[in-house]
């Protein structure tokens, strides 16, 4: 009974295949056929033989999972019967992911919930189907522009499959094919008559084009998001800003590295005459001026500019001290910062950066006094080191007392239970006893409320 039970199993296993199988040679004949009405002079005039052939085309691109049409999650397969060849534990992204492999496609499911992730094609019936069937619509749409509702309608479905391979090549590392399949997205979306330009889907081309090491293709794909209006509030500048520089690798002499780090400043420039306090750009522009031995001061200018026309913006008080900070300009950065609270006593992020100013400053202090043989340096050493931890508490405990957001009261109440731990256990080694018992009761506060107590 057991051996006929098997047999029959390998036999639905083996129709299953079949029927798969079929479904894609199938689709592909309706395709061809479709295909010959367009070599027709009279049948290739009509803009319907053109949308025939677009609406096969696709039915070929979807012939290979179209058994899977309605899988969201892995537990359905059970209920429609459709049983894998092969089941693996794969990583993607350094996550686990279970891969069900089929006769024409691989499923990856997440492996907590079984909710499907992405569908790999294994065979294809055509490997351009989604670039036939945007020329065929396009055609159709050019011989009757009324047909504009069924072509717009087919582009978005096109550019929508062209993203899900994206984001599977993506995941996958195949970056060269994830930067083609998010330009064609975004290239399908922006024709008319659907004329959406999808202006994630070629920022990300971009992205993957520049990750896979493509920097000329990454800036040409950025050049077309200038072209097409589209910045993304600045990154595309900076973006553009980091391909054109990363020529210098390969410039041929003095004069040729001199003009691409003068290209890839225009872009900055461009950048920030319309995003004047992104911070991004800002201090890339800063370190290309000082590398090009031109004065820096005229972008400090601009923050005087702003501050002058709107002197209670707390925030160019600090966005201006940030740059300064990662600059090396601590004085200037830590008075920013002072004065980004004072002209608003409200602001949360003015009391955070001083905070995390005289933390970084103390955790600095702390392992240079590890490294020093020298007792009476290192006394001194540690003197300040639990000074500058003495600084960080009031602007953390005014972070945490002004933010309503939880997230905001959770990062100060970890740094304040850091440094108060630390002064206390400090003061108690120098007998101290006031002083350990204030920060001791802080450092228990603090504690008692990230546990929820």
């Amino acid at each position: 009974m057991k051996k006929r039970i098997l047999l029959m199993a390998a036999m639905l296993l083996a129709f299953q295949a079949a029927f798969a199988q079929g479904n894609v040679e199938n689709a592909k004949k309706a395709a061809e056929k479709a295909r010959t009405a367009t070599l027709d002079p009279k049948s290739s005039a009509k803009s319907a033989t053109w949308i025939n052939f677009g609406k096969k085309l696709m039915d070929a691109y979807n012939a290979p999972t179209k058994e899977f049409a309605s899988v969201q999650y892995k537990v359905q397969l059970s209920d429609l019967g459709i049983k894998p060849k092969q089941t693996e534990v794969v990583e993607l992204e350094g996550k686990p992911v279970e891969k069900l492999s089929f006769e024409n496609a691989n499923l990856y499911f997440s492996n907590q919930g079984g909710q499907l992730l992405f569908t790999e094609v294994k065979n294809a019936a055509y490997d351009d189907a989604l670039e036939q069937a945007f020329a065929a619509y396009k055609k159709a749409f050019e011989l009757d522009p009324k047909k504009s509702k069924d072509v717009a309608t087919a582009f978005m479905d096109i550019s929508g499959k062209f993203l899900g391979e994206a984001t599977f090549y993506y995941y996958t590392q195949k970056l060269d094919k994830a930067a083609y399949m998010f330009e064609q997205a975004a290239l399908v979306s922006a024709e008319p008559p659907c004329g959406q330009l999808d202006t994630m889907s070629l920022f990300n081309a971009s992205v993957a084009a520049r990750m896979a090491g493509d920097n000329a293709k990454a800036k040409e794909i950025l050049d077309k998001c200038l072209a097409y209006g589209y910045d993304s509030e600045g990154k595309v500048y900076s973006a553009l800003f980091y391909v054109t520089a990363a020529g210098l690798e390969n410039a041929k002499d003095a004069a040729d590295s001199l003009a691409i780090q003068k290209e890839a400043k225009a872009y900055l420039e461009q950048g920030i005459d319309k995003y004047p306090l992104n911070q991004e750009i800002v201090i890339n522009l800063i370190n290309q001026k000082i590398q090009l031995q031109e004065d820096p001061q005229e972008i400090f200018d601009l923050f005087t500019k702003a501050k002058e026309q709107d002197p209670k913006n707390a925030s160019l008080y600090a966005v201006e001290a940030d740059i300064r900070s990662k600059l090396g300009m601590k004085e200037e950065a830590i008075a920013g910062y002072r004065k980004s609270v004072e002209v608003d006593p409200k602001y949360e992020y003015g009391y955070y950066c001083i905070g995390k100013f005289y933390y970084d400053e103390a955790m600095a202090l702390y392992d240079q006094a590890q490294r020093e043989d020298d007792n009476a340096k290192y006394e001194v050493l540690v003197g300040e080191y639990m000074k500058a931890l003495e600084q960080c508490v009031e602007p953390f405990e005014s972070f945490f007392n002004i933010s309503t957001e939880k997230n905001n009261k959770d990062v100060a109440a970890q740094y304040l239970k850091i440094v108060c731990y630390n002064l206390y256990s400090a003061y108690s080694r120098q007998d101290k006893e006031e002083l350990s018992n204030q920060y001791k009761e802080k450092n228990q506060q603090y504690n008692a409320y990230l546990k929820g107590e």
